[in-house]
């Protein structure tokens, strides 16, 4: 696999306990030799989603989502895979390689992280223990800002003097991670603080740990806001403020079918919003809405609403987030935020009901594009030359749609806003999409039809999970036709080892 050996991988594999890490995800009852309960990954009132213990394994018959305990974690948590295999192997208790051919030594990493642990127990502390952190603590409050809600997003102040943290590092032998990580600076052989008398927000990777910092001013100064720069651990295009936070919030909506994530724009749309009970809400990290970003939350849910200001500025942002959501597979939705509020100033004055009014609003980013697109033709009374040069505009969004029920279900609505036959916009946004590649992949309503490889390996996943599901009915699959005949041809090594049990 790379980072790691095969024996490594199988060994933390073995020890883990997909049963216990499921279940801290979906809550699960015994069913024969498995365990079933709610899928995380789609709605559904009826279990689907079954856990097999003794193969470790996972499988939802309804949304076809399945693997090992590896791939749930990957899923649920939006780690990568040597992220899982790291956090799995902390878990329960496997020792790993010291170094990782694709970044630092493990050793270096894991100081970089100590350093920035470091740094939020530090600022935490001066927030709340310090006659320092007062005006700190003052300013929280006249921002809504609860002491419960700052302490669950790690707050932390700051102060204003030019070496404090870099000497609490230094303390600690992690003066040169405080570097690597932005945290301190040199000068000469001198180091002082990067921040400095700002209030302190913490950004956590999925894992919870601090990665990376959003320092704010209390008073007028300019900047505002200064971040963390880039580093080995963090990548402001690929990280999301809130995620750690919210990321439990957007699982668990699921099963009650508000399956979703709102993005807003700054750490304290974030707060306010979880803290008026909106707790699936994340935001960017200082940089325009990235397609890593939402790839991302995409990993958590297909359903993101973004937040744009009602203004012309806000719709014109609207419309540039339509093709960064189309990009990173998601259609997306918008809601306007009235002018002269923001998130967290509208939760704040208007309160939770007004917000989710707001939510139930939402128009998916295609419809306002088209809307947008229409009334710069001169609106529904445009003559059909106009409008047809509005729904070209409109197809080449459409083109970068990747699934074939998504594009044709936004042809029929964009066809209706814009008053054209569908007909039409469909043959427009079908256009040149053969050469269109979305995520490396054609896209699938233009796919050529699978090959029989294809077909071979759908069939094979879908008999494996019905095996280890059902192991009274592996003798049935091997011996069942059609595919008896091409039992050598059909059944991988993995698929025919399961069901030879049953035979010997």
């Amino acid at each position: 696999m790379g980072r790691f050996g095969d024996d490594k991988i199988e060994e933390v594999r073995s020890r883990a306990d997909i049963v216990e890490i499921v279940g801290a995800h979906v809550r699960l009852r015994r069913a024969g030799r498995n365990f079933v309960g709610l899928c995380p990954f789609h709605n559904e009132k009826t279990p689907s989603f079954s856990v097999n213990a003794e193969r470790g394994f996972f499988h939802c018959f309804g949304c076809g989502v399945g693997g090992s305990v590896f791939n749930f974690i990957t899923r649920v948590e939006g780690l990568t895979f040597p992220e899982a295999v790291r956090s799995l192997a902390k878990k329960y208790g496997v020792t790993l390689p010291e170094h990782d051919v694709s970044g630092p030594a493990a050793g270096e990493r894991e100081a970089m992280l100590k350093a920035s642990e470091v740094a939020a127990e530090f600022f935490a502390h001066v927030l709340w223990n310090t006659t320092d952190g007062a005006m700190a603590r003052d300013y929280l409050k006249s921002r809504g800002i609860s002491v419960e809600s700052a302490r669950a997003f790690m707050i932390g102040y700051a102060p204003s003097r030019p070496a404090s943290l870099a000497k609490a590092l230094e303390k600690r032998g992690l003066r040169e991670a405080g570097i690597k990580v932005g945290l301190v600076k040199k000068d000469g052989n001198d180091a002082y603080d990067m921040f400095r008398a700002r209030v302190m927000f913490p950004i956590r990777d999925a894992q919870g740990r601090a990665i990376a910092f959003g320092g704010r001013v209390l008073d007028a100064r300019l900047p505002k806001y200064i971040n963390s720069p880039e580093s080995p651990l963090y990548s402001k295009a690929r990280t999301l403020y809130g995620l750690f936070e919210a990321r439990q919030a957007i699982s668990s909506s699921a099963s009650s079918g508000k399956d979703r994530a709102i993005l807003v724009e700054g750490y304290f749309d974030v707060i306010a919003l979880w803290q008026a009970g909106f707790k699936e809400a994340v935001a960017g990290c200082g940089t325009a809405l990235t397609v890593d970003q939402l790839r991302v939350l995409g990993r958590y849910t297909k359903n993101v609403i973004a937040c744009f200001d009602g203004d012309a500025a806000g719709r014109k942002a609207s419309m540039r987030a339509l093709e960064i959501f189309l990009q990173a597979g998601l259609l997306g939705r918008g809601i306007f935020i009235p002018s002269g509020f923001d998130p967290d100033t509208f939760v704040r004055e208007r309160g939770a009901a007004a917000f989710v009014e707001l939510i139930e609003k939402a128009q998916l980013l295609v419809e306002l594009y088209a809307l947008q697109e229409l009334a710069e033709s001169g609106g529904p009374n445009a003559k059909i030359e106009a409008r047809m040069n509005a729904a070209e505009r409109v197809a080449e969004k459409l083109r970068l749609i990747h699934t074939a029920f998504e594009f044709h279900e936004m042809v029929r609505r964009a066809a209706f806003l814009l008053q054209v036959p569908d007909e039409v916009l469909r043959a427009e946004g079908k256009k040149q999409i053969t050469s269109q590649r979305i995520r490396g992949e054609a896209s699938e309503e233009f796919r050529p039809p699978n090959s029989s490889g294809d077909v071979i390996v759908r069939a094979e996943l879908t008999l494996l999970a019905m095996a280890l599901m059902h192991p009274d009915l592996r003798g049935e699959i091997f011996a069942a036709q059609p595919f008896g005949q091409y039992r050598e041809k059909l059944l991988s090594d993995l698929l025919r080892s399961v069901c030879e049990e049953t035979e010997d």
